[in-house]
């Protein structure tokens, strides 16, 4: 994926975690995560998983399939560029990419 279409989808998660982050912040949910899931949760996608641990679970993504997006884990990085002080606390975590259950098919085409 090249980095115009990762930077995409960084700026769309962040617009989804502002939203998000009140909620965490009053207790509704216990992360942001949590928060997106949830909403995935209300479109119907209940089982979420990565590509890797679908097709160990014996599934393939249906062709056209678009990810999910979540956080990642955290990593720990150092700023080379010193001309700004603003730390934005979502640069430093990766995106995840996860597939539902709505998704997936079985390896046999089922």
């Amino acid at each position: 994926m090249n980095t115009n279409k990762i930077n995409e989808k960084r700026a769309e998660l962040k617009e989804l975690s502002k939203h998000l982050r009140n909620l965490v912040k009053e207790g509704a949910f216990y992360s942001i995560n949590e928060g997106l899931k949830e909403a995935y949760k209300h479109r119907g996608h209940k089982n979420l998983n990565t590509l890797k641990q679908w097709n160990k679970l014996g599934k393939f993504v249906k062709k056209g399939e678009k990810a999910l997006l979540l956080w990642g884990q955290p990593k720990q990085v150092k700023r080379v560029n010193e001309e700004t002080t603003e730390v934005d606390e979502f640069d430093f975590w990766p995106i995840c990419y996860v597939f539902s259950d709505l998704q997936v098919i079985d390896k046999e085409g089922k």
